[in-house]
């Protein structure tokens, strides 16, 4: 049965329409999409409006769903380092870091931000696939010993705090001296009694925060972002997917079992390398032999079939993911490349996604997809179409500046 988030109710802005209805009247990858058995809405009353705080205020995002695994004991860095593709068992204590782990293949098999919280004590947050059978057999085919992996994922909630605001949100909600946290840096406050440990680290390309607690304290948090409401004079709305969609895309962000196949949406011609999703700065080939490193090492030498690359298109409609981009050659039209995913942007009033390009067009700067039965011109680009240079200043700005909202 599909289960309510933790700050749901809190979040829920529809005037008369609770969870149970929302549901009864909802249509699933429609209305909202099912993430580890809770219910993502595509937004929680307005869109625009979600997208608009993420950018020029302060919005919040439930993380109840991601799964979170513990992995601990003298032997967790060791196997981290067969896991992933660059070594991370050096990573200073109280940091997180961005990971990707593959299969033998050199495909993606997921992505994640690792926490490391101790020097034997870490904690991976994947977004949907449960790992841990497939992490008990690699430690068992490694034969390293000392270290387990802890379900958390029904343990702990989180939420995400975001926006050019998000310190300043922090600050009032009791968090002081947050604005010093560097960027993937972690800090434990106690509040009330209780331990809420607070990262500098979001997926939305802004200044951003992620607050991480046990599910019972929900509650207590959410009375402090209702305080820091009334002492800011500022909305702090919940924002669902669409503005999180908006915002990755802008960013250049990839979603695993979106802009490529995984095990837990599985498409036959879809899997992708690190390299093909212009995440090859996370692969290090010369040290700890991790899975997929001799896969990923021949496509280094013998070429990538495929580029990852940002578009824009000028168009209300919102091409299918994985439709073809077109592009004429020598009088005829073939395809060179498709719609990994896409979504409209308020910021920049278009449609924008990720393609994935054969790597002979990959400089292509044009190139048109079929909407809804018309051909839609499409620019391509390489990188992120935003740069926020607030998303990592340090100190964090926690001053309230009115002509910016």
């Amino acid at each position: 049965m599909i289960k309510k988030a933790a700050f749901y109710d809190f979040f829920n802005r529809r005037s008369g329409c609770d969870f149970d209805q929302f549901i009864s009247e909802s249509v699933e990858d429609e209305d909202y999409i099912n993430w580890n058995d809770y219910v993502l809405p595509m937004h929680y009353g307005d869109a625009k409006l979600e997208y608009n705080a993420i950018r020029h205020s302060c919005a919040i995002f439930d993380g109840t769903p991601f799964r979170k695994v513990r992995i601990h004991g003298s032997g967790a860095g060791n196997f981290l380092d067969h896991l992933v593709t660059r070594p991370v068992s050096g990573l200073t204590p109280m940091r997180a870091t961005y990971v990707v782990f593959c299969n033998e293949d050199g495909s993606l098999k997921d992505d994640s931000v690792l926490f490391k919280l101790d020097e034997d004590d870490y904690l991976i947050m994947p977004s949907d696939v449960d790992h841990i059978p497939y992490f008990q057999d690699l430690r068992d085919r490694l034969a390293i010993a000392d270290v387990a992996f802890t379900d958390r994922t029904y343990e702990l909630t989180g939420l995400a705090i975001q926006g050019p605001l998000s310190a300043a949100v922090l600050v009032a909600m009791g968090f002081d001296g947050i604005e010093h946290l560097k960027p993937f840096e972690i800090h434990d406050y106690e509040i009330d009694g209780s331990e809420i440990r607070l990262s500098r680290t979001g997926f939305t390309a802004d200044l951003g925060y992620e607050c991480w607690l046990a599910v019972e304290l929900a509650t207590t948090v959410a009375e402090r972002v209702e305080a820091a409401r009334s002492e800011l004079n500022i909305p702090i709305p919940g924002y669902g997917l669409s503005a999180v969609q908006a915002c990755r895309l802008e960013g250049g962000f990839i979603v695993a079992g979106w802009d490529c196949a995984t095990e837990v949406d599985p498409q036959p011609g879809f899997e992708r390398s690190p390299y093909e999703l212009g995440l090859g700065w996370l692969v290090n080939l010369e040290e700890t032999p991790f899975i997929g490193r001799d896969a990923l090492a021949e496509q280094k030498r013998n070429g990538i079939p495929t580029m990852l690359r940002s578009l824009e298109i000028s168009a209300t409609g919102v091409p299918e993911d994985g439709a073809a981009l077109m592009d004429n050659v020598s009088t005829e039209a073939i395809e060179v490349g498709v719609v990994t995913c896409s979504n409209w942007s308020w910021g920049q009033d278009a449609v924008i996604g990720n393609a994935s390009m054969k790597s002979e067009y990959a400089d292509l700067e044009r190139a048109w997809v079929e909407i809804d039965g018309e051909s839609h011109e499409v620019k391509l680009s390489r990188g992120p179409l935003i740069n926020l240079d607030r998303r990592n200043e340090v100190p964090a700005s926690i001053e309230l500046d009115p002509g910016s909202l």
